[in-house]
């Protein structure tokens, strides 16, 4: 044996510090780096870096627990809409508009012109006749011997069926005026659109069926009264 003293053995390595509690890794365990501190389970991981297993990819918020899962394809439509059994939201057809204002129009358009011409063409063949006998019975020879005054005079024996044939005109003009614009109204807000469209064209043409029809009930008054 020598007699220099002997080296005593190296202490064991130690299994914590006696400060941090720091426990030492198991082996073959990857150690913790000193002052990085483990990511919180759930947080976003720094950008460019993995995110570690069970954290929200970076910017997506992680789901609120008890929240419905994103509907597929987009935004989840409101409740009620269309696509949910109770459909108690759901949005409803508008409501078929009356078509009474289009009727209403169409048939004054019609009144206007059946009333004016039924009066005026009455009360005008019959002016017509009483004139033509009156004109006869003053120059039996024929109207050119006639003076202007006896011209003038021709209508006085039938003045009140001249006025009945005139209010005729006068209310065909007021009703086919009312008619056009109540037409033209339910045309635009569609109500009783077809019923407009129709009232339209009849107060259109009434006036020119008017002075058909009258000039031709006119002209037979003349024929009969010099017959």
């Amino acid at each position: 044996m020598s007699d220099d003293p002997q080296t005593p053995p190296p202490a064991p390595y130690p299994q914590s510090y006696p400060t941090g509690g720091y426990t030492q890794p198991a082996p073959g365990a990857a150690p913790v780096p000193t002052g990085a501190p483990e990511p919180y389970p759930g947080t976003p991981a720094p950008y460019g870096a993995p995110a570690p297993y069970g954290a929200v990819p970076y910017g997506a918020a992680a789901p609120y627990p008890g929240t419905a899962a994103p509907y597929p394809g987009g935004v989840a439509p409101y409740p009620g809409a269309a696509g949910y059994p109770d459909g108690a939201n759901a949005p409803q057809p508008a409501p078929a508009r009356s078509r009474t204002l289009g009727v209403v129009a169409l048939v004054v358009a019609i009144a206007a012109v059946v009333l004016s011409v039924i009066l005026s063409a009455t009360t005008g063949f019959a002016a017509a006749e009483g004139a033509m006998r009156h004109a006869i019975g003053l120059s039996p020879e024929g109207l050119e011997n006639l003076s202007e005054d006896q011209l003038l005079a021709l209508l006085s024996p039938v003045r009140g069926l001249v006025l009945w044939a005139e209010i005729g005109f006068w209310l065909g003009t007021a009703l086919g005026l009312v008619a056009l614009a109540l037409g033209i109204t339910a045309i635009a807000t569609r109500r009783g659109r077809g019923f407009g469209v129709a009232a339209v064209v009849i107060a259109a043409v009434g006036p020119f069926l008017y002075g058909i029809t009258v000039g031709a009930f006119v002209i037979a008054g003349i024929a009969a009264g010099a017959s």
